[in-house]
């Protein structure tokens, strides 16, 4: 008897390595939240984990786990994460460490950040790890945070809200109106002083949102990325069979969606549709677009608190099935068209069950019922489905498609007969592409940072990708534990990780996925030169591909805050909260015209309509059922 035990025991315990196995690539669930460049006034420039060299970005360019970005000194930029804005001074470099539904951790590097943290929910976290240290923002607040010199050590604003630093022998929290001044020194010596203004804090709060007056918060929760440009360049009208429905205004009468930009590659989702529109973030990356009235309207579906991201919402048409590329006299060519209401989008950078069902949860209403099939091949319901837009499909030749170019001055003209006709792939066709990215320079090799390490160079003893997040502070553990996605509380820190590229699914079996429109593109390292990390040529960056940045703007380059500031009321944190489902909706839904911190349209929206509604709660149930609650 005991023999058995001891061999059962053993069996068991034999078994363990194997239960630990992580899932396969295919299997695991990509990044769900995701940011946004909003404002690119000046040259840009990023790269992601793995990337051999730094390459220009622009408006709508996602931010997201493994990302890095650069301002040169006499530029500026914002990004948007679901509500917050973090804006970057001159000079900056800022590494997304860590980006999901519970945490953000960035890392900066040097330079100087202003951030709005419009909402922090129970269980989640907002870091920024410095040379000397790392700050735990633990309230909704306006945050100012430089990351120091050789010669300074860094300074953490608290305008509103409250922060805590921990490092470098220090263990510090920041109340709101302070300012905590660093030395240069290990153990660091902290001096407080009033918190104050200066030329980058006007800027930020001249170019920043004010969600006070916005009618998008009663459709879309404000964890999406990209909604607050939703106002200023449209309006919200309901309509009997999609329900809240968006639509833009001052576009040209042959618009239509996923036509004005271009694709670019980006690990692990693929490729990935990059807007023109200063509002062509969230549209694009949630939701439904659907033709009725002879307009395009955005659906974005049941409210969800929290919005699953998809790198393009779209379906390709099998151009080379249909012979019609050929025909065109541009040789091989690429199709896609939007996805309507009720349509499945299938990604082929994952099989996981949870991540389909939540980026379709909101627009499918029967995506439970879709079984995913152990070889990988798309469901015959969906390959098979009618798709409403197939005809309004944009043609490009394949080579603009793979060299990241603009899309519109490129369209070739399909009889939408023809595309009617064509067969639908869901996957992107298999096409490499030529470059990952322009290339662009990058920080200047020689610049240290504040802790004498020249840009993106790691400690010795310390671990990371090239071009990875600042070494971590070594005296970190007393900050309170950071919830991880997947398990229990956890102050552990780790540099940026690679993110895996798609691994390509089985070969679909269907008439209507041939094989030129399906699978993953392969991996970019075949593409990219052999070196051991970022190129950072001297010269300047050069122009963005990424979208079209904010008008330049003439300002004196960025100067050191003053050693003793003028005194600068705090000012009151704006949260915007869950809207809730018991306040009545108002009965007009207006257009709400508000100053826009991206760029002006190219000619002024209609006068908004009635007064405009206060928010801060869920939204209430529509009409015509019940809302039913889901959790992306």
């Amino acid at each position: 008897m005991r023999l058995w035990l001891v061999v059962a025991l053993l069996c068991f315990v034999a078994a363990q390595p194997a239960l630990a196995q992580p899932a396969p690539a295919s299997q695991q669930e990509p990044p769900s939240r995701v940011g946004t460049v909003s404002i690119a006034s000046g040259n840009l420039a990023f790269h992601t984990a793995g990337d051999t060299q730094w390459s220009a970005a622009g408006v709508n360019y996602p931010v997201a786990t493994g990302g890095s970005f650069w301002t040169d000194p006499q530029a500026r930029a914002q990004i948007q994460i679901g509500p917050s804005t973090i804006a970057m001074d001159g000079g900056t470099e800022i590494d997304v460490t860590e980006l999901n539904q519970q945490a953000a951790q960035l890392g900066l590097q040097q330079g100087r950040i202003h951030l709005h943290l419009r909402q922090l929910d129970t269980g989640q976290s907002f870091e920024i790890d410095l040379p000397q240290g790392a700050v735990r923002l633990l309230q909704p607040g306006s945050y100012d945070i430089d990351a120091g010199s050789p010669d300074q050590g860094a300074r953490i604003a608290v305008f509103a809200g409250s922060a805590r630093f921990v490092g470098s022998g220090a263990d510090l929290g920041i109340n709101s109106g302070d300012e905590a001044v660093l030395s240069h020194t290990n153990p660091v010596a902290i001096a407080t002083q009033r918190a104050g203004s200066d030329a980058f804090v006007e800027w930020c709060s001249a170019h920043d949102y004010h969600e006070d007056h916005l009618a998008s918060p009663y459709y879309v929760s404000a964890q999406m990325t990209g909604y607050s440009g939703l106002d200023t360049y449209g309006n919200w009208q309901s309509n009997p069979q999609y329900g809240e429905v968006w639509y833009p205004s001052q576009i040209p009468a042959d618009w239509a969606p996923y036509r004005d930009g271009h694709w670019i590659w980006v690990a692990p989702w693929g490729w990935t549709w990059v807007d023109q529109q200063p509002w062509g973030f969230a549209p694009f990356h949630y939701g439904r677009w659907a033709y009725a009235g002879d307009r395009w309207g955005w659906v974005p579906g049941s409210y969800v608190a929290q919005p699953v991201y998809a790198p393009a919402l779209v379906a390709f048409v099998g151009l080379a099935a249909a012979g019609i590329g050929a025909a065109a006299g541009v040789g091989p060519a690429v199709g896609w068209f939007p996805l309507a209401p009720g349509e499945v989008y299938w990604p082929s950078y994952t099989r996981n069950a949870a991540y389909i069902r939540n980026v379709n949860i909101t627009n499918v209403k029967n995506i439970n019922n879709v079984v995913i099939e152990s070889h990988g091949a798309t469901p015959p319901q969906i390959a098979n489905g009618n798709f409403a837009n197939r005809r309004f499909a944009t043609v490009v030749p394949q080579r603009v498609f793979a060299n990241a170019d603009p899309v519109a001055p490129a369209i070739v003209h399909v009889p939408p007969a023809a595309l009617q006709k064509a067969p639908v792939a869901v996957h992107p066709p298999q096409v490499t592409p030529v470059l990952a990215h322009t290339a662009v320079a990058g920080p200047p090799q020689g610049a240290p940072n504040a802790a004498g390490l020249g840009p993106n160079r790691l400690a010795p003893g310390t671990s990371g990708q090239p071009g990875g997040a600042a070494p971590r502070p070594t005296n970190t553990a007393a900050l309170p534990a950071r919830p991880t996605a997947s398990g229990p509380a956890s102050t552990e820190r780790s540099g940026s990780p690679a993110a895996p590229h798609p691994e390509p699914p089985a070969a679909p079996t269907t008439a209507a996925l041939a094989p030129q429109h399906s699978g993953a593109t392969p991996p970019l390292h075949e593409a990219r030169p052999a070196t051991s990390g970022p190129v950072r040529p001297p010269a300047a960056v050069s122009a963005r591909r990424e979208g079209p940045p904010a008008a330049s703007e003439a300002r004196p380059a960025p100067s050191p805050r003053p050693a003793a500031p003028p005194p600068r009321p705090p000012t009151e944190a704006a949260i915007v909260h869950p809207p809730a489902r018991h306040l009545p909706r108002p009965p007009v839904h207006p257009a709400v015209v508000r100053p826009h911190p991206m760029a002006a349209p190219a000619h002024p929206p209609q006068p908004a309509h009635g007064p405009a509604p206060a928010h801060g709660g869920k939204p209430p149930p529509k009409k015509g059922g019940k809302d039913e609650e889901r959790h992306g």
